[in-house]
């Protein structure tokens, strides 16, 4: 059977002009057809092990640091390369063992879609600070003045924010394939089109989690000139770090899966942030944060409905 590839808007209704006042035939009555993609996971995708010098530890970063010594530049923030196709980023934990509270540390790396971004972030006072946003790598952080007052250590928290790029490499599950699988499927996937108006985003949890769990989606955005430096939102479409989701159910906006004034115009205009000229296709994330201490239970699958195209072509 031959498979057909349309690049869209595909439209419905025979009238797209606007003048006039007979409906049916000079007003306009056109329709967007409605796509759908689900992406599945569960607690394995969301979990990292909490390790305060995963990245780098207090014998390579003393009093007076200005520019942190690394375990290793190029490793991978939450340790989990791949869980069926597709990678994860987690937030970093930075441990003062004196009063650094007056000091600014400034880290750069990339994001969980490999873009660069940077982040400063006030230090603790012989305590730990977590970085707001979500990391792949940590190439670099610099502290502030004379640098630290006592020793440095930089690690993941298991209770802290793990993003999932809704794009998986191969169809894992339900077709049990791998990396090595011949032809693989990518119909788990989740890339919106430029304009494209979001009409519904559901988290359908088939598993309890085991521990409070807060969901934000969100997605990569362009700025002037095209530019991706810290160009991922964390809650562009949904979601807050206040609303628990982790019971068995549909938890979808705007009520079980927050959704703000901004956030709905986000997905009104999936490129509503993008720089005017510069809209790019929105690889959906799925931003976890949990509880007490990472899931150890719960099953889940992401559902967004969307137009495509529709506030370009219509």
């Amino acid at each position: 059977m031959a498979k057909t590839n349309f690049a869209g808007p595909i439209t419905t209704g025979p009238i797209q002009v606007n003048t006039g006042t007979t409906i049916g035939t000079n007003v306009r009555d056109a329709a967007f057809i409605s796509n759908r993609m689900v992406f599945p996971f569960d607690y394995n995708s969301v979990a990292v092990t909490t390790d305060d010098n995963k990245l780098a530890t207090v014998a390579d970063n003393g009093a007076s640091t200005t520019s942190v010594t690394f375990v290793d530049t190029t490793q991978n923030v939450p340790g989990v390369t791949s869980v069926g196709g597709f990678e994860m980023a987690s937030a970093v934990t930075l441990t003062s063992a004196g009063d650094d509270s007056a000091l600014t540390a400034t880290l750069t790396g990339t994001d969980i879609l490999g873009n660069s971004q940077t982040e400063a972030i006030t230090m603790a006072n012989a305590g730990v600070v977590t970085t707001t946003k979500t990391w792949k790598t940590v190439t670099e952080t610099t502290v502030s003045g004379a640098g630290t007052v006592g020793t440095l250590e930089m690690g993941v928290l298991a209770t802290a924010q793990v993003s999932v790029v809704a794009r998986s490499l191969f169809n894992e599950n339900p077709l049990s394939q791998t990396s090595s699988t011949v032809g693989k499927n990518l119909a788990n996937n989740i890339v919106i089109p430029p304009f494209s108006r979001i009409t519904d985003i559901r988290l359908n949890n088939t598993v309890a989690y085991s521990n409070t769990t807060y969901v934000e989606i969100g997605t990569n955005v362009a700025q002037a000139a095209g530019a991706t430096l810290n160009s991922l939102e964390l809650d562009y479409f949904a979601g807050d770090a206040a609303t628990d989701v982790k019971a068995i159910g549909s938890h979808h906006v705007p009520l079980y899966l927050k959704q703000t004034a901004a956030q709905q115009d986000s997905c009104l205009n999936v490129s509503d942030g993008d720089a005017s000229g510069y809209e790019i296709d929105k690889a959906i994330v799925i931003t976890f944060t949990t509880g007490t201490a990472a899931p150890a239970a719960g099953n889940s699958y992401l559902v967004v409905d969307w137009l495509q195209k529709a506030n370009n072509t219509n």
